[in-house]
């Protein structure tokens, strides 16, 4: 609507080019000062989603409406991009967590046990074995092997681990 505005000022037409500008501010800020609004009622506060919508219609009462229809395109422009970026990350963390073992084997008293990741507490022994994914961090008590930390740190090359190795970074 911008771009037609824009063209449409070229021949002088000030009614088109505001119907159009009108557009623009309706397509771009309906919802940004629909949350603004929503926020300013709920909550008593003024976000930055409200103020960009008042910024860009005081700068149509005063005539530049290109201005304020390039400010609500820009704030909705980010707006999109920013819940673009969040569900690629959401979508990142979710195949990370499908690597995550479901059980690990637990050692108590000389004997293996198989439980729950979630059931697992400080302090519980695991036995991992050679290829198996490591449930827990920890560190290596006995033993030693190469750990493929790719889903963790990225490393495409698998780290020796060896008594009191930690299994991962430290955060």
């Amino acid at each position: 609507m911008i771009v037609l505005a824009w063209y449409g000022g070229q021949d002088g037409n000030s009614g088109l080019v505001i119907t159009l500008y009108l557009l623009a501010y309706a397509i771009g800020g309906y919802r940004k000062a629909w949350e603004g609004f929503q926020t300013l009622i709920n909550e008593k506060e003024l976000d930055v989603d409200l103020l960009m919508v008042v910024a860009a219609i005081g700068a149509a009462s005063i005539g530049y409406w290109r201005d304020g229809a390039i400010l609500i395109f820009i704030f909705s422009l980010s707006g999109a991009l920013e819940v673009y970026t969040m569900e690629r990350t959401n979508n990142a963390i979710e195949s990370i967590m499908k690597l995550r073992p479901e059980e690990a084997v637990v050692i108590c008293n000389n004997k293996e046990r198989c439980v729950r990741v979630e059931d697992l507490k400080p302090g519980d022994l695991l036995l991992v074995k050679p290829g198996e994914r490591i449930a827990a961090d920890g560190f290596v008590k006995e033993g030693f092997s190469a750990v493929n930390q790719a889903s963790i740190t990225g490393e495409s090359i698998p780290a020796d681990k060896a008594l009191a190795t930690r299994f991962l970074p430290e955060p």
